[in-house]
């Protein structure tokens, strides 16, 4: 916080503040000893994959806005090249947060889901996992395995009822499987396009 304010400071010294970007962020976050589990590792619960995230740029930025909405780290980059006036190429998978920061669309709608991965960084074979999140709901699949995570997170929203194995849930279950399968083939690069039929 405090290397940030010295920052800051040094922005409105030189009279750049109004025309800097800052961004304050981070890529995971840790579990602290919730769930009994300490540092990150190949978990999904909410205290792993919700950051923080705070952008700002005086004079363009509704100051004070608090968005909550799902979006993702990937949505960073197509909207600092909106603001730089770049095209954001095709192949960018983010979502521009520009109109929100703007204050000019919902701060409560940016997505229908989030989709995380992790992928072989663990010291065990099951850590190829992938979560889809809604506001309602979260599925988490370790691939290779027949394990997995189904929250409803309205009911449960500190993810402690496992609903993965719960028969009364298989339909459920089952579309969320799909709609996670396809957020991840959804994550490869669509370029270049196609020219012929």
């Amino acid at each position: 916080d405090e290397g940030v304010g010295r920052m800051v400071d040094t922005l409105k010294e030189t009279g750049q503040l109004e025309n800097t970007i800052i961004i304050f962020m981070s890529d995971h976050g840790e579990m602290l000893g919730d769930h009994g589990i300490y540092l990150k590792g190949p978990h999904f619960y909410d205290e792993a994959v919700r950051v923080p995230l705070v952008i700002s740029l005086p004079g363009q930025f509704k100051a004070g806005l608090q968005a909550d909405c799902l979006m993702e780290l990937v949505d960073i980059a197509p909207t600092l090249l909106e603001v730089a006036g770049l095209k954001i190429p095709e192949g960018v998978q983010g979502k521009t947060l520009l109109p929100i920061l703007r204050g000019e669309s919902d701060p409560t709608q940016h997505r229908d889901h989030v989709f995380s991965e992790y992928y072989n960084a663990w010291s065990h074979k099951h850590s190829y996992g992938t979560m889809l999140r809604t506001n309602a709901h979260k599925m988490i699949v370790y691939h290779g395995t027949d394990q997995g995570e189904l929250y409803d997170l309205e009911t449960d929203p500190d993810e402690f009822e496992n609903l993965w194995s719960n028969k009364d849930c298989e339909p459920l279950k089952t579309r969320m499987l799909k709609e996670t399968f396809d957020a991840s083939v959804f994550t490869m690069d669509p370029t270049p396009q196609r020219e012929g039929p």
